[in-house]
């Protein structure tokens, strides 16, 4: 039986183009802060790291001997290993006393945040409500300057930013929509914020003047310098960002090679070696936490970076109200719904959920084959795969022939600047970068593809 692609593809993707037109009419419509402002994201002096490992002494964290700072290029800092060492190995523990925790925050100075928190939650960004608590903290610390306890860690902290809260209007204008529509969330998050900020007027915990841009520093340093849990008590669902002095030295990397152990019941927060590490004798071997996997757009636009080392990507393929089926399936988990940057190759939960979609057109197949994935039968989902795989490989072809193309011509649009152009738009390089490393993924997937929608036609003359 052929299955009506043309038809399947429609509704699988109609999410994908909804949301593209969302975001286009948002940029289009908000009344934000005039991007040309936001180009400006250097705080007064420069990042200093000098004094930062005598204050961590003083204040009782614990650095392996074996660890030490390095210096990247530019504000670039990370941490290094100087000689092998094993698995779960402590390189940094960091006294709880220490740990900027923004659920502690706001319970001791809630009577000066509930209003504020009421106009956050009015605006619907309730998980997020917490960020703002450390905001208003970051704020608060680096405006006693030598009195804070902090004022350290506060002079360690980056000065400048390449998150999308910080890009222009033409930096802006060369994203791809995913990453457009997390820029969008971020700016829009950071002036409700700034609007909440001003209800704190008149309460102790409100630094007078507080502009554009050291707010915008405030935030970045929340949304890239910390870490994100789910709270502990299961009434509250925001999501309860932290700071770990000294602990946010660690860059980003996947795999990653270090881990951390904390817990509400623990005394400090704990950094360990996540497996063996041999390091040659006379160098050193950079030590990585993990942000996160599979988004690269989330590291564009919230870090600030271009990772090009990531293994698999997020496919990008996103379902129009799912059944509860197709979530079991995986089509919500972007850490199964990937493509391998390496070669192109699509993940199982890829093409379990679009043979799904397509198998709605034969409801008694669509229920075996569901029924194969629950028993974990693989030889009989494979049959179904091999039944289908011209139809299957022509319906992810249509959309990642229409991604491929959407970085390309962003990358085009980029490359027909001129270099005075160019040179005064200083996050375009990133953003090329970061195009061009998703166009040659997706191109890989397509060529894939198209050798299997090849092979697939072939058997099926062959049978007839």
């Amino acid at each position: 039986m052929k299955l009506a692609v043309t038809i399947a593809t429609a509704s699988l993707f109609l999410q994908y183009h909804e949301t593209h037109a969302f975001i286009n009419h948002q940029i289009r419509s908000s009344s934000f802060l005039d991007r040309k402002s936001r180009s400006k994201t250097t705080l007064d002096g420069s990042r200093d790291i000098s004094n930062l490992q005598e204050w961590a002494t003083e204040n009782k964290v614990e650095v392996s001997p074996l660890a030490s700072l390095s210096h990247g290029s530019g504000e670039n800092y990370g941490i290094t290993l100087k000689k092998s060492s094993e698995k779960y190995e402590m390189i940094l523990s960091v006294p709880k006393d220490l740990v900027l925790d923004s659920e502690y925050i706001r319970r001791e100075w809630f009577e000066h945040l509930e209003p504020a928190l009421d106009l956050i939650q009015n605006n619907g960004l309730h998980e997020s409500a917490l960020n703002f608590v450390l905001m208003v903290k970051v704020l608060f610390e680096h405006n006693l300057g030598n009195e804070s306890r902090w004022n350290v860690w506060i002079d360690s902290l980056p000065r400048s930013f390449d998150t999308g809260v910080c890009m222009d209007e033409v930096e802006i204008g060369c994203l791809p929509p995913f990453a457009l529509a997390l820029a969008n969330f971020e700016i829009q998050q950071l002036e409700i914020f700034q609007e909440a900020y001003e209800l704190l007027k008149g309460t102790p915990i409100y630094v007078d003047p507080v502009n554009q841009e050291r707010s915008q520093w405030a935030f970045n340093v929340v949304m890239t310098r910390c870490w994100r849990y789910a709270q502990e008590d299961d009434d509250s669902d925001m999501i309860r960002p932290i700071a770990v002095p000294f602990g946010d030295m660690f860059n980003h990397k996947e795999p990653a090679n270090v881990a951390v152990k904390d817990s509400d019941s623990f005394d400090s927060v704990d950094f360990v070696l996540a497996q063996d590490i041999e390091v040659p004798e006379g160098e050193e071997v950079g030590l990585f936490l993990s942000y996160g996997l599979t988004n690269p757009h989330r590291f564009l636009t919230v870090f600030g970076f271009c990772d090009e080392t990531m293994p698999e990507v997020f496919s990008q393929l996103l379902f129009n109200n799912p059944t509860p089926e197709l979530i079991n399936l995986g089509c919500n988990d972007r850490s199964k719904m990937v493509y391998r940057t390496v070669d192109g190759g699509i993940a199982i939960a890829v093409w379990d959920c679009i043979l799904y979609t397509l198998l709605a057109q034969v409801p008694q197949e669509q229920e075996q084959f569901y029924a194969a994935h629950l028993k974990g039968n693989t030889e009989e989902k494979l049959l179904f795969h091999k039944k289908y795989g011209l139809e299957e490989a022509l319906t992810v072809k249509n959309h990642v022939e229409a991604t491929a193309n959407e970085f390309k011509d962003l990358i085009t649009k980029i490359d027909a600047m001129s270099e005075e152009e160019q040179a005064s738009h200083p996050r375009l390089p990133m953003i090329r970068r970061h195009n061009r490393f998703l166009f040659e993924t997706f191109d890989k997937v397509k060529d894939r593809v198209k050798n299997r929608i090849y092979l697939e036609g072939k058997r099926r003359k062959e049978l007839k």
